[in-house]
């Protein structure tokens, strides 16, 4: 007798149980805004004008080369989502430019002349003017003039490639996740790069970042899978 009821009760249970599946899978799926792939391709045209205006134009190839290799990773692994039909390459061509400015701002510094300052006072002859008077002939002219110190004032460094070491030996650090090296190897970058992010219009940068944070999260996979929740309500019992 037991048994009979435990059945039952059981058959009750499956039965409501699938009735409120049945009333979840019935109910009308959420509107969510499907956004036109002309969103992403204006936000990221802004974004990069702004980059222009704030950062200029990307000098060293190692913006270009580390912007293709970290497309073609985001691309690959899915982290970015390819657009379709007429979208496709032009989008895919302005988020290349889009991580050359990035780059462009964290490893820009340039060809750096650190004694560029070091220079000492010289004592220079003027020539005479034309039509020279007799004092000017038995009297000379002298000036003073500063002059860089040869092979010292001249000296240059790359300071693209050691912030380009350091910027990889940030994020080795960081995928190792040995802390440690991580924070000196960032605290290194940060203030060899000091100098150059002085010479930077940041009302632009601040700007610059903001639209290209947005045009690249409405075109990655987590903002795709927020859409597919919304839109499947049994997903997101998952």
């Amino acid at each position: 007798m037991d048994d009979a009821v435990n059945e039952t009760d059981v058959e009750k249970r499956v039965r409501t149980l699938e009735e409120r599946l049945n009333r979840m899978e019935a109910v009308p799926a959420k509107e969510t805004v499907s956004l036109h792939p002309a969103w992403a391709f204006i936000l990221t045209a802004v974004s990069v004008a702004l980059g222009y205006l704030a950062l200029g134009h990307p000098e060293h190839y190692y913006h270009f080369l580390f912007s293709g290799l970290l497309l073609v990773l985001l691309y690959h692994r899915g982290f970015l989502r390819m657009e379709r039909g007429r979208w496709r390459w032009p989008q895919a061509a302005l988020n290349f430019l889009l991580l050359c400015l990035l780059f462009k701002l964290l490893i820009g510094g340039g060809i750096g002349h650190p004694f560029d300052w070091l220079k000492v006072p010289v004592l220079t002859k003027t020539a005479p003017p034309a039509g020279p008077s007799w004092y000017s002939l038995l009297v000379p002219d002298y000036t003073v003039q500063w002059q860089g110190i040869p092979k010292i004032s001249e000296w240059s460094i790359d300071v693209t490639k050691i912030q380009a070491y350091l910027l990889l030996a940030t994020f080795a650090g960081a995928l190792f996740r040995f802390e440690p090296f991580t924070s000196i190897a960032a605290s290194a970058l940060l203030i060899i790069s000091l100098p150059v992010y002085l010479q930077y219009n940041w009302d632009l940068v601040v700007l610059f970042l903001i639209f290209g944070g947005v045009s690249l999260y409405i075109q990655s996979r987590a903002y795709a899978l927020a859409g597919d929740r919304q839109r499947d309500p049994l997903r997101s019992l998952s």
